[in-house]
């Protein structure tokens, strides 16, 4: 399964985050009430703005608070942020952070407003408008995230994910040239951006490079063995060079440090299945289909490792469960159709399904054809067994005929008396 997600500076805490848009956590000089953020190792990076030590002390409170993970207190967070806001209205790290925290909760037009706040306090900061490019394309409004990822870098011209961002949409059309150029650029700024990699590799693996693929991940991994992306695109690599072995280890090493990690899920699903590891492959698929209960490929992949598991009767159900979610899937409704014609010898429900088939999809001329010829090998099937059952009842007829008109059989005669024993002779 190969899927990039677009990227946006939210995953990473407060702290890390503000160093990656262009300097250090801020940090109070020994003989000035002001902090300086050093500026990050890049090239041609502003000079970061001066923020109040006032300031500075508030937003590591609140990227404190953030390190603390799952357990983290969105309020006591939201509350540094905007102190550090009170001591100096130009922290546009602050107010960029609290459009972070609202977009985390969901409050998406709130964090809008943060974002769009902390451009109008540093017109040289590109990430907020990377973020609400990002909230853009995931509505589907690919134009106006592309305008709005141009935009940050015209702000910031080494703003790292706004490059990447459009690297990825570069590398969708083909223009390979231009994304291996934005993922260079984003380098620049971040020299240790695991994106940055990942998103190489995939670019070279797209353009069939491999070798070169691989190369990229064996650096990327050097950067943080523990990106899951990494060995997913690093297991996919080994498969285009023929080491199944390799592969297989890499997706279950994705697997091992992100139990929920779909793509790798996915193709150790994919890649059990090929050597016949149904049950497997089922685990897999069946992971992906409890994280996404609405991922119709996952739970028609996890219907045909049941098939080849053997129980039927739970493909059945898989089969049924993902054209209930999507009635137009042409795939499932084929699956079931082979599942009736070849193993559960159900050859009307068969033609029913091939039938669908042929109503839901008008573009896959190769599916509509197989369909197609299943459909004359099941009306044949069903014909030879009409005619071979029609023959045995009018052989059936035929033999209760005979034996009605047949003459009744001949009486048994009575057995003949023993003659007796003859007399022994008189001396």
């Amino acid at each position: 399964m190969m899927s990039l997600s677009m990227m946006r500076r939210a995953a990473f805490p407060l702290v890390a985050m503000l160093a990656a848009c262009g300097g250090a956590a801020p940090r109070a000089e020994e003989a000035s009430d002001e902090a300086t953020r050093g500026s990050e190792a890049g090239e041609n990076k502003a000079p970061a703005p001066k923020v109040k030590r006032a300031a500075a002390d508030a937003f590591a409170e609140a990227a404190k608070e953030y390190a603390r993970g799952p357990q983290r207190d969105w309020g006591r967070i939201e509350a540094a942020l905007k102190d550090a806001i009170d001591e100096d209205s130009k922290f546009a790290e602050a107010y960029f952070n609290l459009g972070v925290a609202a977009e985390s909760r969901g409050k998406l037009d709130e964090a809008r407003d943060w974002y769009s706040k902390a451009r109008e306090k540093n017109p040289a900061f590109g990430d907020g408008l990377v973020n609400m490019a990002a909230m853009q394309a995931e509505s589907g409004s690919k134009g106006e995230a592309d305008s709005l990822y141009q935009q940050a870098i015209q702000a910031e011209p080494l703003n790292g994910y706004a490059h990447l961002n459009l690297a990825m949409v570069a590398k969708s059309r083909k223009d390979f040239v231009d994304a291996v150029k934005r993922v260079r650029t984003a380098l620049k700024e971040d020299s240790q951006n695991i994106h940055a990699y990942v998103i190489l590799a995939w670019t070279y693996y797209d353009m069939g490079k491999f070798e070169l693929a691989k190369l990229v991940c064996s650096q990327a991994l050097s950067v943080k063995e523990t990106e899951p992306a990494v060995h997913n695109i690093q297991g996919l690599v080994h498969l285009k060079l023929q080491d199944v072995t390799r592969a297989l280890a890499s997706f279950q090493r994705a697997v091992e440090l992100d139990a929920d990690y779909v793509p790798a899920l996915f193709n150790m699903g994919a890649i059990t299945f090929s050597y016949k590891d149904y049950e497997a492959s089922y685990r897999a698929f069946d992971q992906v289909v409890k994280l996404e209960p609405k991922n119709t490929e996952a739970g028609l992949s996890r219907a045909v490792a049941a098939r080849g598991m053997g129980n039927y009767e739970e493909a059945e159900r898989g089969y049924k469960a993902v054209i209930s979610l999507d009635e137009r899937y042409a795939a499932a409704h084929f699956n079931l159709g082979v599942l009736y014609q070849e193993f559960t010898q159900k050859p009307d429900e068969a033609i029913k399904a091939f039938e669908s088939v042929l109503r839901v999809e008008q573009n896959d001329a190769a599916l509509r054809k197989d369909a197609t010829e299943r459909i004359k090998q099941v009306q044949i099937q069903l014909q030879t067994q009409r005619e071979a059952e029609a023959m045995m009842k009018q052989q059936a007829e035929e033999d209760r005929k005979r034996a009605a008109e047949a003459p009744p059989p001949a009486p048994e005669s009575a057995p003949a008396e023993p003659a007796p024993p003859a007399e022994a002779p008189t001396p």
